[in-house]
């Protein structure tokens, strides 16, 4: 509510009123409504603009899913960032996370495949090892990121990994349970595979939906204008 400029026509109000002959009661008092929806009105506008001047701040940390995400274009409401780059196995995105030194609203960590390239049969041990770095790498983030997505690993072809995907998407399900986490092997479908693990447009659109929806009913910026 905008109290100068309340202030301002409430005492004009005073001083018609107290004129006398000019407004009787009932007319002071529409007026004092219709300056007080005015108010709002200005009140409102003011918040809109601020509103569209600010956009909350997005993080991509992992491998070549992140960094290929078409984010601009799909995360249009937020400020995007992409802390990825293709090939990265997990000790590198740790590492990333180590020598950051931005803060963001939200961030999002995906990967562990790439530890298991040209190897067709992990043991879980190696798979553990890859599923601890991740966690570490998420306590990192902790001190970077306000809100954090873990995004799970989809069901890959031939050449990629096959194997060891299923078997980190296992262990992400039973150890990543503080954290949202995306799981999307009924979302991505193999027509949305481009050559067996990287993701087409279509892909990268459905993924899309369900993180906005997640960050939407999670950060105050876009609920606390219903209130």
């Amino acid at each position: 509510m905008n109290i100068i400029y309340l202030q301002k026509k409430l005492g004009l109000l005073s001083f018609l009123s107290k004129a006398g002959g000019v407004f009787n009661r009932f007319s002071v008092f529409v007026l004092a409504m219709s300056l007080l929806l005015g108010a709002c009105v200005i009140d409102q506008d003011t918040q809109s603009k601020r509103s569209k001047l600010y956009k909350p701040s997005f993080a991509l940390f992992g491998d070549s899913i992140s960094a290929f995400w078409p984010v601009e274009e799909q995360f249009p409401e937020f400020e995007t960032y992409k802390k990825a780059f293709p090939g990265r196995r997990t000790y590198e995105i740790q590492e990333a996370a180590k020598n950051e030194t931005g803060r963001y609203r939200s961030c999002m960590l995906n990967g562990g495949v790439n530890d298991f390239l040209n190897q067709p049969e992990p043991s879980w041990e190696e798979v553990d090892a890859t599923v601890q770095r991740q966690l570490q790498t998420l306590e990192i983030l902790n001190d970077h990121c306000d809100y954090i997505i873990v995004l799970n690993v989809w069901t890959v072809q031939v050449p990629w990994p096959v194997k060891a995907a299923s078997m980190i998407n296992l262990e992400m399900k039973k150890k990543v349970t503080f954290l949202p986490r995306i799981d999307p092997e009924d979302l991505i479908h193999s027509e949305m595979l481009l050559d067996g693990g990287h993701l087409t447009d279509e892909g990268y659109g459905v993924l899309s939906q369900r993180v906005r929806e997640y960050l939407r009913a999670s950060l105050p910026e876009f609920w606390l204008q219903y209130l």
